[in-house]
């Protein structure tokens, strides 16, 4: 599974989910409200199930990504520090989306980091190669050779969208299963499971 990390690798990239789950496109909104700590959200658009080869093993992957990630405690796992986490999965332009909303004390929790109060914030998005590009911030990106991101030490509201590098598996939507489990709250049966 390998869902595109949350705040800046999950919870930019927090999200890495890990196996066969990939993410189209990720959105990520901090607020500071007070010097290091605040609000995050982030949001997975177009929530799929990849595999290498013509094998389909979304029903399995809905349900890890049910199970572990939206019921489960896989994100807080995979960040540190988060509080409130809050989690919902919904339609949104005919594709399963994702949300994760948290609070957080510690800049480090959301990929953050300042050196001093008078540094500027930075946020290290990855090399193009880790399965993400950058598409929009209001920020200023130091490019490819150096992939950080920078905000004045003024801000207070940060944003970044980052959209996946295609692959070269097949991908299958999750919105029915989705739309399944909604109606019944019942997971669908994989091979050798019953739910």
């Amino acid at each position: 599974m390998r869902i595109i990390p949350v705040v800046a690798a999950c919870l930019l990239a927090a999200l890495v989910l890990s196996g066969c789950l990939t993410v189209e496109e990720r959105e990520v909104r901090i607020t500071l409200t007070r010097e290091h700590s605040g609000e995050a959200t982030i949001l997975f658009i177009d929530i799929e199930s990849e595999s290498d080869d013509s094998t389909d093993a979304s029903r399995q992957d809905f349900a890890d990504l049910i199970g572990s990630y939206l019921q489960g405690d896989q994100l807080e796992g995979d960040n540190p520090g988060a509080r409130n986490v809050r989690k919902r999965l919904f339609e949104q332009d005919q594709k399963l989306a994702g949300e994760m909303s948290l609070s957080f004390d510690s800049l480090s929790t959301v990929r953050l980091f300042q050196f001093d109060r008078n540094s500027p914030f930075m946020m290290f998005l990855g090399t193009p190669s880790r399965n993400e590009l950058l598409v929009e911030t209001n920020g200023t990106f130091g490019g490819d050779l150096m992939p950080v991101i920078f905000w004045p030490n003024t801000t207070s509201e940060f944003f970044v969208k980052t959209k996946a590098h295609p692959g070269e598996g097949v991908r299958h939507s999750l919105l029915s299963l989705f739309h399944a489990w909604e109606k019944t709250g019942k997971l669908p049966a994989t091979p050798g499971h019953q739910h």
